[in-house]
């Protein structure tokens, strides 16, 4: 019986369909605002009918179908210009702060080794690298959240909801699909945990399954440093361009991979109508917008000091375990004998400075050299120079002359110590033997690690994406918290020097090329959910199905793409930025096709311009 009245309905549905030419969803919506139109205009007296209201005004550019989407795209690319490209130069800024802030927990901490350091400043000073790469960020996120609750309050983000309607509705999309995705980040900055649940609120079950699919693949916020780093090494003059892009790329994608769903496997799910009530614009209150910033910043706080601090902690035991051998430590132990043997035949037999040195000394005098370059570093002030060189004068003479390269004052008068000189020299040597023994130790510790290993197992298939290992160990560690990328990357590529990440990868991956950054950067943007996420999905879905679908079609997708941009690039001999818009240009083209794909149960044609009216109370 039921079935006989399903077949009929759908008989009556068709029948209507191709006597009208539109589907009868639309019918419907549009019958709710015609009759909505007649009970406003019998019950809402105009005192100046001729004056129409600014916000009608408005609405004729802002939600017109050839000048709305420009509009959308015009403010789109602003976002990102204001926020990225501006807010990158304040990273000038900050960073100083917080490798200072880095320098005073490392000279709390258990001194360093001559080539082993101690577990404890290990630990902590691997889980404090990888968080201040993310916080070195703080200001680019607080331009784009302040711009983004901006829009907010002056009521753009529902019409942007009725723009792309036109254009959803041809790829299995609502107009509600909208929000979900802007939580999500379409706008770079969101999270895909309340994008996924925001999708309870849309009435159509094939839009909303299709959109509980693709929210994850929108900019969320943990993916933003990535992109960030990668663009200001390899993209520096097209910042705002390449911002753009990745904030669009990821929505074109988005619905040609929906359009699939809807033509597959959502195929059987029905639709339902859309309907929107616009609100009148309003001037943004500063309270409000300052509010709903300070907000989200606090959200992404919280969840560096929870998740990512955690994660850290446990990528330093995969990245440091079971590292090296008794033997391996032995070898280099004894590279180090030979170096330091060198160092006191520089210095000589008969050198005072020889018995300053001898034995333990020597590495107190690396710990003490070390001290005394943090607290002279960014110090501009003569008077606070002189006060530091008193301090360490009377810590220690001997080394203080040294320190200086034998050239110091003593009573007012400039004075030159010969053989702290050379001394000096020597240690120069010394120094750069330690690091580079201590920089092979750290290469051969990861990649005898637990997350080395495997790293190193999948390399020859990421290799034509364009990754090495270490980019391997940073997105393996991001499914938990797409955040780790960048936090792990600052672990992985350590300095002494006080560097930003930005320096330190710059030094170790000179081969990179901006095919490279694009390829991890298209990846990340494709990037599998991370667990709460897929927690998500699987509540809003009521299926473990689709949760299991939700984290795994993005890695054959991403792999795919990285594939192409890397290896089809190279293939072609096209440069970063080449690479990118052709990308673009064969998304778009994609998009469209699948745009004109009729569905069954889906109108193609646009529904018509509704005449805004605004009324007050």
């Amino acid at each position: 019986m039921k079935e006989d009245f399903l077949d009929y309905i759908e008989a009556k549905r068709k029948e209507v369909k191709e006597k009208e030419g539109r589907d009868p969803e639309r019918i419907i919506s549009q019958q709710y605002y015609q009759k909505a139109i007649q009970i406003s205009a019998k019950c809402v007296n105009k005192t100046n009918k001729k004056k129409r209201p600014l916000t009608s005004k408005i609405d004729k550019i802002v939600l017109n179908r050839f000048t709305g989407p420009l509009v959308l795209l015009a403010i789109i690319y602003l976002l990102y210009n204001l926020s990225i490209v501006q807010g990158y130069k304040l990273t000038n800024y900050t960073w100083p702060i917080l490798a200072s802030f880095r320098d005073l927990v490392a000279s709390i901490l258990p001194s360093e080794g001559l080539l082993f350091d101690p577990l404890l400043r290990s630990l902590v000073l691997s889980v404090m690298d990888g968080i201040l790469a993310v916080l070195n960020y703080v200001p680019i996120f607080a331009i784009l959240f302040t711009l983004v609750a901006v829009l907010e309050d002056i009521g753009y983000i529902p019409r942007m909801t009725f723009i792309m309607d036109r254009v959803f509705r041809h790829f299995g999309l609502h107009g509600q699909s909208l929000f979900p995705l802007v939580l999500g980040g379409v706008f770079v900055g969101g999270c895909a945990i309340p994008g996924v649940m925001a999708t309870r609120g849309i009435k159509d079950e094939k839009a909303r399954l299709a959109t509980i699919l693709i929210v994850p693949l929108m900019n969320c916020l943990a993916k933003t440093p990535l992109y960030i780093l990668l663009i200001g090494l390899f993209f520096k003059d097209y910042q705002g361009f390449t911002m753009f892009f990745m904030a669009t790329i990821t929505l074109i994608i988005a619905l040609s991979v929906s359009k699939l769903f809807s033509l597959t496997i959502l195929k059987r799910k029905e639709p339902a109508p859309f309907v929107l009530e616009m609100p009148p614009y309003h001037l943004p209150t500063i309270t409000g917008v300052i509010r709903r910033c300070l907000e989200r910043l606090w959200l992404f706080f919280k969840k560096i000091v929870t998740i990512v601090i955690v994660v850290m902690a446990l990528v330093f035991a995969l990245t440091h375990f079971p590292g090296l051998d008794q033997e391996q430590r032995a070898n280099y132990q004894a590279q180090m004998e030979q170096v330091i043997d060198k160092f006191y035949q520089d210095i000589g037999q008969d050198s005072p400075y020889r018995t300053v040195l001898a034995g333990d000394n020597l590495e107190k005098y690396i710990n003490y050299n070390a001290d005394y370059s943090l607290s002279k570093r960014g110090v501009d002030s003569e008077e606070k120079k002189e006060i530091i060189d008193n301090e360490f004068k009377e810590r220690n003479l001997a080394f203080y002359k040294i320190a200086n390269r034998g050239v110091y004052r003593e009573d007012g008068e400039l004075t030159r110590d010969r053989e702290a000189m050379q001394v000096a020299k020597a240690y120069r040597y010394l120094e750069r033997g330690r690091k580079e023994l201590r920089a092979e130790i750290n290469d051969k510790t990861l990649i005898n690690s637990v997350l080395g290993l495997l790293a190193h197992k999948i390399e020859p298939i990421t290799k034509y994406a364009g990754f090495n290992w270490r980019v391997n160990m940073a997105l393996i560690s991001s499914f938990a918290a797409k955040e780790s990328s960048v936090a792990t990357l600052g672990s992985i590529y350590k300095s002494d020097q006080g560097e930003s990440l930005e320096e330190k990868m710059s030094e170790q991956e000179q081969g990179w090329t901006p095919l490279h950054a694009l390829a991890i950067m298209l990846f990340m943007a494709m990037y599998p959910p991370c667990i709460p996420t897929l927690m998500a999905v699987r509540l809003e879905s009521g299926s473990t199905k689709w949760m299991l679908f939700a984290g795994f079609y993005p890695i054959i997708l991403g792999s795919f793409i990285s594939i192409l941009i890397f290896s089809g690039g190279n293939l072609l001999g096209l440069s970063g930025l080449q690479a990118m818009i052709s990308f673009y240009i064969l998304a778009i083209i994609t998009m469209v096709l699948m745009g004109f794909i009729k569905q069954d149960g889906v109108g193609n044609e646009f529904a018509g311009d509704i005449e805004q009216e605004t009324v007050q109370l």
